[in-house]
């Protein structure tokens, strides 16, 4: 990979990470979903990036890949996990980046810390030559870790 390519993945990165905090920023309870996606979307706009992909919201039950319609009416609840999932891109170049929120309770803290934690340790030891199947079991050490199986 060449530098300039190196430096668009980093700027797509950087986007999306901005973005993503941003995001999270604004889920609270009785915020619209659709009023997050705009405000997201919009941020990476104006940064100078496209869109990966449209802003997936997906709560509670919902796993990934969830987007709201133009007219969705649906809020932000205490209590929703929310997962919240971000891509930019410049020239093509893409970052994906995404991160789970409890609004206003605790009751996954630990869950989602562990996960956390796990994807931390899977960044740190990816490097050139090291097998997939290492990295599965740094992750699955590190959730075991946290009393998860």
């Amino acid at each position: 990979m060449d530098r300039e390519v190196y430096d668009k993945y980093m700027e797509a990165g950087r986007i999306a990470a901005e973005a993503r905090d941003l995001g999270v920023s604004l889920i609270k309870p009785g915020v619209r979903i659709l009023d997050v996606v705009e405000k997201v979307e919009g941020h990476i706009l104006f940064r100078g990036a496209g869109l990966s992909f449209p802003v997936n919201i997906s709560i509670n039950e919902v796993a990934a890949h969830f987007t709201p319609l133009k007219d969705d009416k649906q809020v932000f609840r205490r209590g929703d996990i929310v997962k919240l999932d971000v891509g930019s891109h410049i020239d093509g170049y893409i970052a994906d980046t995404a991160v789970t929120v409890e609004v206003e309770t605790n009751r996954y803290k630990d869950m989602i810390e562990a996960s956390a934690s796990a994807l931390d340790n899977a960044i740190e030891n990816m490097k050139l030559g090291v097998r997939l199947s290492d990295i599965g079991r740094i992750i699955e050490k590190t959730i075991n870790s946290y009393g998860y199986t």
